[in-house]
């Protein structure tokens, strides 16, 4: 089973309920948007990870997380757990995190930027975990890492999930391309990650 896949399970199956119960989005709308914000996460990981620096600092902070949480996917909602996914979240979108927030609403219908940043809060974790869980399993090094996050964006994005917009909110000067200063910020953004968890997921 890809990252992916597993990531869809687990939404489907235990995260679309707790998520609906603590951004007080609809059941159907959590379900909606929760692949979403997993595959903006996974967009804004492969674009950190896209210098090798970056990926180096993704494989270290990555080594903290077995993957245990994938587990209980139903504690995403505890505050303990939401805060280390805004931590998540604030190292990989860096000063972006607020546009993508809004981003995403947008492609809700306008839903609250607020349910928006607790539904990734709530995603954060479980993507690092899938991604530790899948470097453990399959003995990849900071150099694989950039094509599994290609790859596995590929497929979150499979089911009609349009990245293109949401991305381009990380693209500071609208080439399309992630520039050296973008990237020495990915590898502050990741290097931060690294030494942020001191506890497995």
């Amino acid at each position: 089973m890809s990252m992916a896949d597993l990531l869809t399970q687990i939404v489907s199956s235990q995260l679309t309920k707790t998520a609906s119960q603590k951004t007080g989005l609809s059941e159907g709308v959590a379900a909606k948007l929760m692949p979403v914000a997993m595959a903006a996460i996974l967009g804004g990981l492969k674009k950190n990870a896209s210098s090798p620096a970056g990926a180096e600092a993704l494989a270290n902070a990555l080594r903290k997380h077995d993957g245990g949480f994938l587990s209980d996917v139903s504690r995403a909602g505890q505050d303990e757990v939401m805060s280390d996914g805004r931590k998540i979240l604030g190292h990989v979108f860096g000063p972006k995190q607020s546009q993508m927030e809004a981003a995403i609403a947008k492609t809700g219908g306008g839903i609250d930027a607020s349910q928006i940043a607790a539904l990734l809060a709530m995603a954060a974790p479980a993507v690092l975990a899938a991604l530790g869980k899948a470097q453990r399993e399959q003995g990849l090094d900071a150099r694989a890492l950039p094509n599994l996050l290609q790859k596995e964006t590929e497929r979150a994005t499979a089911g009609g999930i349009n990245l293109g917009g949401l991305m381009s909110v990380l693209d500071t000067d609208g080439d399309g391309r992630i520039s050296a200063a973008e990237m020495s910020r990915g590898k502050g953004l990741l290097s931060g990650l690294a030494s942020m968890f001191g506890r497995k997921s």
